[in-house]
């Protein structure tokens, strides 16, 4: 099989294990724990929470970017199976006009977030690298499915269109999509896995210096603790209305 073949193939596979692929970076933040104790010691209170906000921020602007993509999004398109890949329709305008990608590049800013928050220097690089092996065997795996699926109008947007680094000067508004609350609702699983995991990094930190008790980890990091709460407040009512009969 030839290597363009075999990226394309192991695409495929890695498509549907794309929401278990997180896991893999469990031993990176095991390995970060006893620095990222360290450093929180280091910078302080204040600065502790700047840099744990400012990675939380970047988190965020994932999250807003995959709620604009997924809100938007036609019928057919942009979806959360993991079964296979499916496409009634080639997206090209709107977001998609200035990335093909859109949805990856705000995974990759998600992960990143969560990772930042370690404050550990070397665990961000790990995990970016490690997200790029991963994501750019997707992306092959998926724009082969397009090619086949919409041949010369898949090649001519793709040929001016980038992968994963947007370009805004090539903007087109929107064409036939309308804004779908209960499509965009589903990212509160998103939220909820970046304030989940920003709150274990730190617990675990405090834990390794000794501090398990939470009691006084909340003293420390009420902010953090009440991210989390409201993340979880907000997936329970996600997950209620989406279950409550559509208007349609």
């Amino acid at each position: 099989m030839r290597l363009a073949d075999l990226l394309v193939d192991e695409g495929r596979r890695l498509f549907k294990l794309r929401s278990l692929i997180p896991l893999a970076l469990l031993p990176v933040v095991f390995l970060a724990v006893p620095q990222s104790a360290a450093a929180e010691q280091w910078l302080g209170p204040r600065a502790n929470v700047l840099v744990q906000w400012a990675a939380i921020g970047i988190g965020l602007a994932g999250l807003l970017m995959r709620c604009w993509v997924v809100g938007y999004a036609p019928d057919g398109t942009s979806a959360r199976d993991t079964r296979g890949m499916r496409a009634n329709l080639l997206n090209s305008t709107g977001v998609y006009s200035i990335v093909r990608h859109p949805l990856y590049l705000a995974n990759g800013l998600l992960w990143l977030g969560a990772v930042l928050s370690a404050r550990v220097w070397w665990s961000p690089v790990i995990a970016g690298l490690a997200y790029w092996i991963y994501i750019e065997r997707v992306m092959l795996g998926e724009e082969a499915f397009l090619d086949q699926s919409f041949g010369e109008s898949f090649r001519t947007w793709a040929a001016v269109t980038p992968a994963i680094l947007p370009a805004p000067s090539r903007w087109r508004p929107m064409v036939g999509a309308r804004w779908q609350w209960k499509r965009m609702s589903s990212e509160h699983n998103a939220l909820l896995a970046l304030a989940a995991s920003v709150l274990l990094f730190d617990y675990l930190a405090h834990w390794w210096a000794g501090t398990a008790a939470f009691a006084p980890f909340y003293a420390q990091h009420p902010d953090l603790v009440w991210f989390f709460g409201l993340a979880a407040t907000l997936s329970v009512i996600a997950i209620i209305a989406r279950r409550l009969p559509s208007n349609r």
